[in-house]
């Protein structure tokens, strides 16, 4: 439930990081960004979507605080930023397969009043 609404939140916050902000932002941004990384792919791991974790993992290269990645453009940082705003809501809203439940029928054991003969 949490890993849900950190996705929510790394969004909001990628789409406010379109704006000229101060440089301490960017780098809190970097940190929740990279925390909320790392909750969908432990997330994904339980559910063994392996796309979804690779996705991820470059995402938290991309935005890890440790080591940071500098594009020196901010035109770049903004399709970076949207991009991955649009990936993490994509993860709060999951997508519902279309696939038909498929229900086992429970066959039952007839049970006669009477004796039975064939």
């Amino acid at each position: 439930m949490i890993s849900k609404y950190s996705s929510l939140l790394c969004a909001c916050l990628l789409v406010i990081a379109i704006f000229y902000l101060p440089i301490p932002y960017y780098t809190f941004l970097r940190i929740v960004v990279t925390l909320g990384a790392t909750l969908v792919i432990i997330k994904s791991s339980t559910t063994k979507e392996y796309l979804w974790i690779a996705v991820f993992v470059i995402i938290g290269i991309l935005f890890n605080p440790f080591f940071p990645i500098y594009l020196y453009q901010k035109m770049k940082w903004i399709w970076v930023d949207l991009l991955v705003a649009v990936l993490f809501l994509i993860d709060f809203y999951p997508y519902k397969s279309k696939e038909k439940k498929v229900t086992q029928n429970k066959q039952t054991i007839r049970q006669y009043d009477r004796d039975k003969i064939y």
